[in-house]
């Protein structure tokens, strides 16, 4: 009598599925604790672009383009955190069939999407309308895309190129991911004509997207750009070090130079955004804008004082391993964002978010308790800690490093690109603006899946007998 291959697919995929089924439960948690949804930091933006679409200097606004989408079918935010929540289960359904294509058992694969399915920080960003889950989507998926196959082919290569094109105008982040999903292609392709064609192919795609923004832009701002904020981001980067004594700027960047003494800064964002003594007083000469003032004054202070740059991206890159909690560190304030606990109550401090919500709905925001009590808790133990991280990414090298002669096809480039994938999207944003709680996301949702790769290959390799060969299924 033949297998039933329903009751035998539950039976291996079992342990997924019921941690999918938990997962989709504590989010309804947070739905009904804090409904309608998380308005904060860039939020306000997006949700007037959405009325109003065009492209805006600060940001990227292909996230705008969903929102605007989902209100032509309601204007509830209940709608947008409702499609947030299921695009972030999809993301983990996609990560756990993408590792058990390439053979990793279903408790690892299951253990590499944990962070998605539970991490706080995961679930407070599903639940607020920012981009950040949405630009996880399209590159897990790009992922999936490029490694479907043994041998890339066309369509997917073209699918990956177009899904990370598209991340890039949702955050303009995405940028580098193309090269290293480049690089993966030369690494899988056969012959180095395949190699050409698939890494072409994938620029072509993912410039379409881009080009297209960039033409938009370029109708409306003037400049071919995706956004022009690059010199802030860059400027705020330097507050943390830049000593004024040591470097020589013009007159009029002088009010850039932040008053308070080095050791007692504040968060970069405030001299960036929000203090009037710095940037609302910069008066560049003719023929220089305030963001190009911003980055010569940026790169004047990395020039002069290049170990100090490079001492506040390490300290901050660093942080992300050692870091036992997401409290504030060093001269960083903003983890109040990014905490459950911090947000119980969050509408009575912060009444300015009131009109957005009500052009959006009319539902103004509430915290429900016992749950909303219940998801402060479940955000101080549910996340993954520094020094778990640093385990985790051990395990992602260690197993890439490995050599493994009778492996095929090999678990090795893609274990490198989920690798060198999240490091890239986290060190970025240290290098070229400041750290944020919220900027990690990739690193907590995409390097267990490459420790769960790396696991594979250690396991393949200790339990492999002489003359034999462990080998992928991959149809």
């Amino acid at each position: 009598m033949a297998a039933d291959p329903t009751r035998a697919w539950w039976q291996t995929e079992r342990t997924f599925l019921v941690t999918l089924a938990v997962a989709a439960l504590v989010r309804l948690v947070v739905a009904f604790a804090f409904p309608p949804a998380f308005v904060m930091s860039d939020a306000a933006e997006y949700l007037s672009l959405s009325d109003h679409l065009s492209p805006s200097p600060d940001r990227p606004v292909g996230y705008s383009f969903l929102l605007r989408g989902l209100s032509e079918v309601t204007r509830s935010l209940v709608l947008v955190t409702s499609v947030q929540l299921v695009l972030g289960l999809v993301s983990a359904v996609v990560a756990y069939l993408l590792l058990r294509r390439w053979g990793v058992r279903p408790w690892v694969a299951t253990l590499g999407t944990v962070p998605m399915l539970f991490d706080a920080m995961q679930l407070l960003l599903e639940h607020a309308i920012l981009s950040d889950v949405l630009f996880g989507f399209l590159v897990v998926s790009a992922i999936a895309a490029l490694a479907w196959w043994q041998t890339p082919r066309l369509g997917t290569t073209a699918a990956a190129g177009l899904l990370l094109g598209l991340a890039t105008v949702v955050r303009v982040l995405g940028g580098p991911t193309v090269v290293l999903a480049a690089l993966f292609l030369l690494l899988v392709a056969t012959t180095w004509r395949s190699r050409l064609v698939h890494v072409a192919l994938l620029v072509a795609a993912f410039a379409t997207p881009v080009a297209a923004y960039a033409g938009w832009y370029h109708h409306v701002h003037g400049a071919y750009a995706v956004s022009q904020t690059s010199g802030r981001s860059l400027y705020m980067r330097t507050t943390t070090f830049v000593d004024c004594t040591k470097i020589q700027v013009p007159a009029y960047e002088r009010v850039l130079c932040p008053a308070d003494p080095l050791g007692q800064r504040k968060d970069p964002t405030w001299y960036g955004w929000h203090s009037l003594d710095t940037v609302p007083r910069l008066q560049p000469p003719p023929g220089v804008s305030d963001d190009q003032a911003m980055r010569d004054f940026a790169v004047r202070a990395i020039r002069a004082q290049p170990g100090a740059y490079a001492r506040a991206v390490g300290r901050d890159f660093g942080l992300t391993f050692v870091a036992v909690n997401r409290n504030d560190y060093f001269e960083m304030a903003t983890s109040i964002k990014w905490s459950f606990r911090k947000l119980v109550g969050y509408e009575r401090s912060r009444p300015w978010i009131g009109a957005a919500f009500l052009a959006h709905g009319g539902q103004p925001p509430v915290t429900h308790r016992p749950l909303a009590g219940a998801m402060a808790g479940y955000g101080l133990v549910v996340f993954l800690p520094g020094p778990l991280a640093l385990v985790v990414l051990a395990l992602a090298v260690v197993g890439i490093a490995v050599r493994r002669r009778d492996e095929h096809p090999s678990l090795r480039p893609l274990a490198l690109l989920t690798l060198a994938l999240p490091l890239t999207l986290v060190v970025v944003p240290d290098l070229t603006a400041q750290f944020v709680w919220r900027y990690q996301l990739p690193l907590v949702t995409l390097l267990p899946l490459s420790a769960a790769l790396g696991w594979t290959r250690l396991r393949d390799r200790a339990n492999a007998q002489p003359g034999t060969t462990a080998t992928p299924r991959i149809d």
